[in-house]
């Protein structure tokens, strides 16, 4: 019993087998595939296209191209290949080489494709219909737009097209049912690129090398946008230190270390900026990350810059600098001259005292008093010598400099010597002009230290918010 039944299947197969046989050898008889496959040699054959993308193989910013896994799948009609429906053979597998199929190419290719079947194979149906799968891996140029870069989208388009035949011959267009004009597989992932939208554009274009004749071009377009995430990073990291050159701006301005620290800050990030410049191609215009290291190293070396001139003008005790400032009006010298006339008023004070007093019984204790009134009441101010080893050498108490001077007749504030600074401070070999101008650009450096304490900032913050306003969310 079991040896009928295997007789009986194999039977059926090696019948099936020969039927499939016997459709080829007919159909290919006298089947000519340099010939397009029509039976009027004026009608048009209408192609079918569609594309299932399957991964992005590569994006190279460098060189501006874009390499995807796809397939490119096409439908037609064969007339020459139709077959009545009368046996079980419904369609056939044949190989392309085999038949005639049309010269669509990658009209913007940057290479070669890269066809990756081991077996390639159509289907044809009784009809004539044909389904044509070619799978790989398709590289074309994209122009870049990296004005908002890395906030960028980039919009790449493939243009395919007939090499050879026009409109009248091959009518190439995209399936009627969109959902297989563009198919992208739902475990499509990228670790930088993800596709947000995709279109197709069918255009008819004439070409330099066949003048009055159409060809059918389909454009289809991906919309990449970037994933900014590494490059947040690296943002995150040069703000962070712009934050230590205002932290490191709020130390006191004569302070050296200010200086010698800041100045390493905008290295750090031209360093940071110099890694990220090999990753995208170089362009003619700014990017927005262009602008961010731009206002984070500007920004840097302003504090700086900043720092040591504030530096410098702080701790220059040079008599040549004093005449420059002098000699262009830098500074008012209003008040000094106001405090020379001070200073001698206060002189001629202090004489008309001893005189008035020097006659009179207790002489020496009225004089304290009124000295003391005078300086409580700010009528009058003690003025130092100009060298401070001068009067450690002469020094001696008040009250017994003060007895001396009434009884030799000397000046009386001649020999009256008060320590205010260090020993070692330069402004002791200033002149009183000197002095005076020197404390008029202290105070204007400082303030204008504090101002650009809290001005830079904010105008530093302000732009890069500007700057993350274009992520879009």
């Amino acid at each position: 019993m079991f040896k009928i039944i295997n007789f009986l299947l194999l039977f059926t197969f090696v019948q099936g087998n020969i039927e499939e046989k016997n459709l080829l050898d007919n159909l290919f008889e006298s089947y000519d595939k340099t010939t397009r496959p029509v039976k009027n040699y004026k009608d048009t054959l209408i192609v079918e296209m569609g594309l299932g993308v399957q991964t992005l193989e590569s994006f190279n910013q460098m060189e501006e191209s874009l390499a995807l896994n796809i397939w490119l799948r096409s439908n037609w009609v064969d007339e020459n290949l139709a077959w009545y429906n009368s046996s079980n053979v419904s369609f056939l597998s044949i190989n392309p080489d085999d038949i005639w199929t049309p010269d669509i190419e990658l009209l913007n290719a940057a290479s070669k494709p890269e066809i990756y079947t081991l077996k390639g194979g159509l289907n044809l149906y009784n009809d004539g219909g044909i389904m044509y799968s070619k799978p790989g891996i398709f590289k074309y140029s994209c122009s870049l737009d990296l004005k908002k870069f890395p906030f960028d989208d980039q919009k790449c388009t493939m243009k395919f097209g007939n090499w050879i035949y026009n409109n009248s011959f091959v009518y190439l267009k995209p399936y009627d049912d969109e959902d297989k004009q563009v198919d992208i597989l739902s475990s499509f992932s990228h670790s930088e690129w993800e596709i947000q939208d995709v279109t197709v554009i069918q255009k008819n274009e004439t070409r330099e090398c066949c003048p009055g004749e159409e060809f059918n071009t389909l454009y289809y377009s991906f919309i990449l946008k970037r994933y900014p995430h590494y490059y947040k990073i690296s943002m995150g990291m040069t703000v962070t230190l712009v934050v230590v050159s205002f932290i490191i701006s709020l130390m006191s301005p004569d302070n050296v270390s200010r200086t010698g620290t800041a100045v390493f800050i905008p290295l750090t990030i031209l360093a940071l900026q110099l890694t990220i410049a090999s990753k995208i191609p170089v362009v003619g215009y700014y990017t927005l990350m262009d602008q961010f290291f731009l206002c984070c190293f500007i920004t840097s070396m302003i504090c700086s810059i900043e720092s040591g001139l504030v530096y410098a003008l702080i701790t220059t005790k040079s008599p040549w600098f004093f005449r420059i400032v002098e000699k262009f009006n830098l500074v008012s010298m209003k008040d000094f001259e106001e405090n020379i006339k001070m200073e001698e008023l206060d002189e001629n004070i202090v004489q008309e005292i001893v005189e008035e007093n020097n006659s009179e019984d207790g002489a020496f204790e009225n004089i304290i008093k009124t000295l003391e009134t005078k300086i409580d009441n700010n009528e009058l101010e003690l003025k130092r010598t100009q060298s401070y080893t001068e009067g450690i050498r002469n020094r001696k108490p008040i009250k017994k400099n003060i007895e001396r001077n009434i009884e030799e007749g000397n000046d009386f504030l001649d020999n009256d010597v008060y320590k205010v600074i260090n020993f070692d401070d330069k402004r002791l070999s200033l002149t009183d002009k000197e002095r005076y101008i020197d404390d008029k650009l202290f105070s204007f450096v400082v303030n204008l230290d504090n101002v650009i304490r809290v001005v830079l900032p904010l105008v530093f913050f302000s732009i890069i918010i500007y700057i993350f306003s274009f992520e879009e969310k």
